[in-house]
């Protein structure tokens, strides 16, 4: 019987560790599937699907395997993140998330997913670019001389974003919070809409993508960017992190997950592509172009922040009575 024991034992040993091999092996050298599919939440021609379909191109190429873009929009993202969800956990579904969805949206309205749970995180890849600017009316240069003009004229302040709950308005409360500042918040249908407002003097700061083409162009006044590095084209435009506000989050990340119960291999080798992807100046030009930061996380990093980043915007969005209706 001792023998009979040992010898199923020792069976059971080299069974794991062909298994183990072959793993190895295929990660090593190729995507074990031929054709993959990246579910991206938005609307083909958004920032989102640019995104997803240059990290698409860089993993196919690194993977020497075909990664398919489908776009299901709808509902602010969470339809195509709930399909990722419920997908086979073989590879063969790879979702290009975004934090709004996985760290406000769930605060917000019902949805059919677990952000926390039901994903693995693999690489966070990017990083939305947002500026906060002023009109050239108010009359200030800086942060420092915007939080004195606020704090010397309460109730005068107003400022723009594309709706209530948006990222804008979220990040508005936040900077205000942070910076001890009174102001009331404006929503507009559109981002084009904010920045008119702004530009006309109607609202006296925005927090938003839109403000970076007339502040490039010197129509309105740059103050500060919610980033983790100064942008390039605004080398004297500190961070928020560089004024002073440390714990303002920009919820405006871009990463690869995967469903619950993907492989740890598999996510180790998505995650070296996607690391060497972002080495590459290629790459990192091509998320420039496309207006936004490279800013690599790692599969333990990102998940980090995700958990973090659920649990800050859970606690402000109940503070500002934006719970789940």
């Amino acid at each position: 019987m001792a023998g009979f024991s040992n010898w199923m034992r020792n069976g059971v040993v080299a069974v794991w560790a062909l298994f183990a091999n072959v793993t190895a092996a295929w990660a090593a050298d190729q995507y074990p599937i031929a054709t993959v599919r990246m579910i991206v939440p938005y609307a083909p021609g958004g920032g989102g699907d640019i995104t997803g379909r240059l990290i698409a191109e860089e993993l196919s190429k690194r993977l020497k395997t075909t990664i398919v873009i489908e776009n299901i929009g709808g509902a602010s993202g969470t339809i195509g993140t709930e399909k990722a969800a419920r997908a086979k956990p073989d590879g063969s579904t790879l979702l290009l998330a975004g934090s709004a969805i996985f760290s406000i949206a769930p605060h917000l309205t019902k949805i059919g997913f677990d952000p926390l749970k039901d994903f693995v995180s693999i690489a966070n890849v990017s990083e939305s670019v947002r500026m906060l600017s002023v009109p050239s009316s108010l009359g200030v240069k800086n942060y420092q001389e915007l939080v004195t003009y606020g704090k010397s004229n309460p109730g005068v302040l107003n400022y723009a974003s594309v709706g209530v709950g948006s990222t804008g308005h979220i990040m508005g409360v936040d900077f205000l919070r942070s910076a001890g500042v009174d102001a009331r918040h404006i929503p507009y249908s559109g981002a084009s809409q904010a920045v008119q407002a702004l530009l006309s003097g109607d609202v006296q700061f925005v927090i938003d993508a839109m403000v970076i083409p007339p502040s490039r162009e010197g129509k309105l006044v740059p103050i500060a960017v919610p980033s983790e590095a100064r942008l390039p084209d605004f080398p004297n435009v500190p961070t928020f992190r560089e004024v002073g506000l440390k714990d303002v989050r920009s919820g405006g990340w871009q990463a690869v997950m995967a469903p619950a119960g993907t492989p740890k291999e598999l996510v180790a080798m998505l995650e070296g592509a996607l690391k060497d992807a972002n080495d590459s100046p290629e790459f990192r030009g091509a998320l420039t172009r496309a207006g936004f930061s490279p800013r690599f996380r790692t599969s333990v990093q990102l998940q980090q922040e995700l958990e973090a980043e659920y649990a800050y915007f859970g606690e402000l969005l109940k503070s500002m009575d934006l719970g789940k209706k």
